[in-house]
């Protein structure tokens, strides 16, 4: 019995099941972008804003699923670090990544990758492809029919 996992009594549920899993990720995920002193969702907006310049906070809130309150506070931490910049331009404001953040590129995408290889080789490529596409169609499908 020493070192065999016992099944939750609450493994059947989805909510709790989509929890567990996303409380492994974030840990994985604070590991690798922790090492650039980013959290994941730091480093999901200083990527759109190097790879989008000018994207619009609405736009990122999109993109990222998060609210537009959560997307401020990410900005506001960014530009605290000096990786992002807002600027305004007429009444929009826009999101541009500082010199400082694009050359981070390389390595949240090597961050990115990390992750990938560090939860593909526990349940494998081909479960790792499919339960991501499985969890992201859950979202559209549960976004849409809560809008």
């Amino acid at each position: 019995m020493i070192g065999e996992k016992r099944t939750s009594k609450y493994s059947g549920c989805l909510n709790f099941s989509a929890n567990a899993l996303a409380r492994v990720m974030t840990t994985i995920a604070d590991d690798e972008y922790g090492r650039l002193g980013l959290t994941a969702s730091h480093a999901f907006l200083l990527k759109e804003a190097i790879e989008n310049p000018g994207i619009q906070p609405k736009e990122l809130s999109e993109e990222l699923h998060l609210t537009p309150s959560t997307i401020t506070r990410l900005i506001e931490k960014l530009e605290l670090k000096k990786l992002v910049e807002r600027k305004m331009e007429g009444k929009h404001t826009l999101v541009y990544a500082t010199e400082k953040g694009v050359v981070m590129l390389p390595d949240i995408k090597r961050a990115q990758k990390a992750i990938s290889r560090r939860y593909s080789d526990v349940i494998g490529p081909d479960m790792a492809r499919q339960l991501t596409k499985m969890a992201y169609d859950a979202v559209q499908a549960l976004v849409r029919e809560n809008d």
